[in-house]
Parts: structure tokens; sequence; C-alpha cells
């Protein structure tokens, strides 16, 4: 069942080893405001706390999310500049905070994108470990339309998925992207159709959740901090990585069962 604590925006939702954050604004498509990033926070620190074997997050509607909610901005502006510039800075700690640990999270985080993937939709989407596409789903950071630079880990992201040239023409130009462009410069992981956006999430998430828990924790955390380290710390990190491994029985399992050439059967996440 929802939690209530993360109020009517955001739902946490677990099913044995799987964790659902669904952003439930369908009626605004999903747009960002500040009980969402609250809600999204308070989700987050609450898996942290307690992690899934996977999580899946997704949207509810026709729409991932169109980004920040510019009508709330132009709602703000009218009352001051001061409570524009308050209530923003205190939803960008918010966000920030939840993209942050989504990222730290020692399990795979799996996205289940569709629609309008815009503005922190996207930095959302790209804080995901795996992320899979309807073949609907139009992708923009459209920051610059409204005059801002990107937040949520955008600046970060985009260029380590895509390279500096591509994300510097999609920042300032604001190219829509299909699903298979996005799939093709590697935003997106897969495209499916968009009836089967869910059922192939599913599929997908079990899948990662009948894996090695530990190892899988270790691929994220290595290949992550990776990027900001050299080959020599990396070469280190592996090693540890690799030893501490060799002792835990999905260890021994997935040995054995290479050897005797069957799927190996790792152990299942209880619940």
């Amino acid at each position: 069942m929802p939690d209530p604590i993360h109020g009517d925006c955001v739902r946490l939702e677990r099913e044995g080893g799987l964790a659902f954050i669904t952003l439930d604004r369908p009626q605004a498509r999903n747009a960002l405001d500040l009980a969402m990033g609250l809600g999204l926070r308070d989700a987050v620190r609450e898996l942290a706390a307690a992690p899934p074997r996977v999580l899946v997050l997704r949207s509810s509607g026709a729409h991932f999310m169109v980004g920040g909610d510019v009508r709330r901005f132009d709602a703000l502006l009218g009352e001051s500049q001061v409570a524009c510039t308050d209530e923003i800075g205190r939803l960008i700690d918010a966000v920030h905070e939840a993209v942050t640990g989504l990222t730290r999270l020692p399990c795979p985080v799996l996205g289940l994108v569709g629609g309008s993937v815009a503005g922190f939709g996207l930095a959302l989407a790209m804080a995901c470990d795996l992320l899979v596409a309807a073949d609907d789903a139009r992708l923009v950071l459209a920051y610059g339309a409204i005059g801002a630079t990107p937040d949520g880990g955008a600046s970060w992201q985009l260029p380590r998925r895509v390279g500096l040239q591509r994300a510097l023409a999609i920042a300032l130009l604001d190219p829509q992207l299909d699903a298979a462009q996005a799939r093709e410069i590697g935003l997106v992981a897969d495209v499916v159709p968009a009836a089967q956006l869910a059922e192939a999430g599913l599929a997908l998430a079990r899948r990662l959740a009948a894996g090695p828990a530990a190892a899988q924790a270790g691929i994220k955390r290595l290949l992550r901090a990776g990027l900001d380290t050299d080959l020599a710390t990396a070469l280190d990190a592996e090693k540890a990585s690799f030893l501490a491994l060799s002792a835990t029985p999905d260890f021994a399992e997935g040995v054995r069962a290479f050897c005797e050439r069957r799927p190996a059967r790792f152990a299942r996440p209880s619940g």
C-alpha cells in the first residue's frame, strides 16, 4: 500500500524485494512543485534506511514529468521576488537530496519514462541506473526556455552520458529528442511500446532482483565512483570489492553454477 507520509503526489510502495516510487500528479502532467519535491526526498530517505533489492521510479498519467511547475513560479513572482527565490531554494534542496540519494542506494534504480520528460524530469531520469523509455517519450532539457540553468544534477549527468559537445547542444538549443534518438545517444538503455512499458519494466525489475545483490551494489558503486577517480584508485577499489565478494555465498553459487553449466540460484530477498 502507498505510504501516506509522502503525500498525495508521491507514492512509495513495496512488493517483496521491489520498491516503487510513483510520481502521482497527473492532472498537472507531474509538474514538480514543493510538495512533490519534499515527497520525493522523504521517499528516498526511507529507502536509504531500508533499501530494496530494486527500486522502480515511474509516474502515473501520460507524462513522466514536464519539469518544474512554472505556473507556481509565476504566482510566487506575483507575490514577491523574495517569496519566489525562497521557495525555489527549498525545492532545489529537496530534489538535490533525492537525486544524490538515488545514486547512492545500494541497489539498481530502474526508471520508466513516457510522454514528456522535461526539465527536472530529465534530470531525475538521468539519476536512475537504467532507463527504459516508452516509444512516445519526448526528452528535452528546456531550462533555457524560462531563462534558467539546469538543476537536479543535469549539468553533471548529461555530459557524462552523451559527451560535452552534444550535452552543450542539448542544453543550449533545447532540441526535443524522441525515444529512438535518446537511445542512440545513450540517454536511455531501451525503448518499448508505450502500452508495454509497465509490463516490460516489471519484468526487468524482477530479473534484476533475481541477481546477486552484493555484486550489483558493488558494480553500481564502482562504476559511479569510477567517473571521478583515476585508474589506480579504480583498480584498488575493484580488487577490494572482488576479494570481499569472493567470500559470499552468492560467489560460491555463481562459480558452482558456471562449472555445472546451469543458471545460478542467488539468494532471494525475503518478504
